[in-house]
């Protein structure tokens, strides 16, 4: 049997290189990087990370948490119809290629394609013969469908916490504010057991037949997420969002676990599932709505939108969402004023700054000539914006 896997493991690997989502997905990321960049600098007037993060995060931990969940899938035996790795890579192609990375979730994908097949089936839709026919089980798309809801919370929870971009944006009563944005897509291959092929059944292996002999092909499912924070540091609501997608996967795994037994829970799998992520991401945004815009600059101190790696603010420990009150004993209440009193001490700069908690204390530091205007400080200025 061993030889058998091994027979089948080339011929999955090069499904997945080939198929159309993986191809896609790369692209994706890169011009995802690119376009933060741009964005970046125009507003900002500097590029914040290097715009290959993003082509790093898509293949980083999420190839590992793909290998993981691959183990589970194929060493239990969660055998998937291929025509259900067509439909849901023609939805993850569909969702890519229009930029819609919040929809890149198996909350979304699978439930739709569940939708779809079933619809199809019943209006009896005649497909062409290459198009494989439609399921007759959708228990092991169920289980997939909720591994990969937790491989998205954990993503959500060790990438995208990290790499968030700041930008500015306009408050409703005009002023400018400081928002944080997090725009990721994650590649998760994972190795599933499909009819027909080499290998064939052995004792319990698969836990859920379908056929007689199997084959092995890759799903190089992708992943996505997207929002936009204004009301507080991103870290927070980030981490409460992964632990909701997380518990939500669990829920559905159970649920697709346990139609096996009592059939109609697979529907309760896939209704939670989308209901979830739509209850989650309209919470999300509620949340940010109703808590106003936090990032903004106060009577008599300037906030600190980000802080830039390796810069002399960095080392001096300044960072996002801090207050500067005042530089050299002046009190300042926006970036020119800030900037006009780092130039009357030409080889000092110390701050009093108020904190996340609202304390205050004092950091300086010795700067060079000409280094004023390259602390590394992203403020905020309703005027001339100047580099920072």
């Amino acid at each position: 049997m061993l030889s058998n896997w091994l027979n089948e493991l080339p011929g999955a690997l090069l499904s997945g290189v080939l198929n159309p989502v993986f191809i896609i997905a790369v692209l994706a990321a890169v011009i995802a990087g690119v376009v933060r960049v741009k964005r970046e600098r125009r507003d900002l007037r500097t590029a914040v990370k290097p715009w290959y993060i993003e082509s790093f995060s898509l293949i980083g931990v999420s190839l590992i948490i793909g290998i993981v969940l691959s183990g589970v899938i194929s060493g239990a035996g969660f055998v998937l119809e291929t025509s259900w790795i067509y439909a849901v890579s023609l939805l993850m192609i569909l969702f890519t290629v229009t930029g819609q990375f919040r929809l890149l979730s198996a909350g979304f994908i699978f439930p739709i394609a569940f939708i779809t097949m079933n619809t199809m089936s019943y209006f009896n839709v005649t497909l062409p013969d290459w198009v494989p026919s439609l399921p007759q089980t959708f228990v092991a798309a169920g289980i997939i469908m909720g591994l990969l809801l937790i491989a998205e919370g954990l993503l959500i929870q060790m990438n995208a916490v990290k790499q968030t971009s700041p930008r500015f944006v306009k408050t409703p009563r005009g002023m400018k504010a400081g928002a944080f944005f997090t725009k990721r897509i994650w590649l998760v291959p994972l190795l599933i057991p499909v009819p027909d092929g080499l290998i064939s059944e052995a004792g319990w292996w698969p836990l859920l037949s379908m056929g007689d002999s199997y084959s092995l092909m890759i799903l190089p499912a992708v992943l996505g997420y997207q929002l936009t924070v204004v009301h507080d540091l991103p870290q927070s609501i980030l981490k409460v969002n992964a632990a909701q997608v997380i518990w939500l996967g669990v829920l559905t795994s159970v649920l697709a676990a346990g139609s096996i037994w009592a059939p109609y829970l697979i529907l309760a799998s896939f209704a939670i599932a989308f209901a979830g992520k739509v209850f989650i991401m309209l919470k999300t945004r509620k949340v940010c709505r109703r808590s106003g815009y936090h990032f903004i600059n106060g009577d008599k101190s300037v906030m600190i939108i980000d802080v830039l790696p390796g810069t002399p603010a960095a080392k001096m420990g300044l960072l996002r969402g801090e207050m500067i009150h005042k530089v050299n004993g002046q009190i300042v209440s926006n970036e020119r004023e800030f900037y006009q009193a780092v130039q009357k001490s030409r080889a000092h700069c110390k701050l009093e700054v108020l904190n996340h908690a609202g304390e205050v204390r004092y950091t300086q530091a010795a700067l060079y000539e000409g280094q004023h205007h390259q602390l590394g400080l992203i403020l905020i200025d309703d005027r001339k914006r100047e580099t920072a």
